[in-house]
C-alpha cells in the first residue's frame, strides 16, 4: 500500500503543479485537490460495500458468505484439523 500511496501523491502533485522540492506536505496536497489517502479511500469503499450487503435479503449469496464464519476444531483422535459453520450459522 506504500507504494500506491507513493505514486498517488507524485500523480497529485502534477496535477497541482507542484515540484518535489517544494516541500508540500500531503495534508496540504489532498486539501488542494480535494481529496484523501489511498488507505482512506479504501477504508470507505470497503464500509460502503458492507453497508450494501447487509442491507441485502438473507437468501443472496454475498449476504450468507459474510454472516458465515467458520470455526477450527481439532480432532482428539489424531488432531486432524476440521472446518465446520459455527453453531446459529447456515450452510451456504
Amino acid at each position: 500500500m506504500d507504494r500506491l500511496e507513493v505514486t498517488h501523491s507524485n500523480c497529485l502533485r502534477r496535477i497541482v503543479g507542484m515540484k518535489l522540492t517544494d516541500c508540500h506536505t500531503l495534508e496540504t496536497i489532498h486539501e488542494q485537490c480535494g481529496t484523501s489517502s489511498l488507505e482512506l479511500m479504501v477504508c470507505r469503499r470497503t464500509l460502503q460495500w458492507m453497508g450494501h450487503v447487509l442491507r441485502m435479503d438473507e437468501d443472496r449469496l454475498p449476504r450468507q458468505v459474510l454472516d458465515c464464519s467458520i470455526a477450527r476444531s481439532v480432532a482428539e483422535d489424531g488432531g486432524v484439523e476440521q472446518l465446520k459453520l459455527r453453531p446459529g450459522h447456515r450452510n451456504i
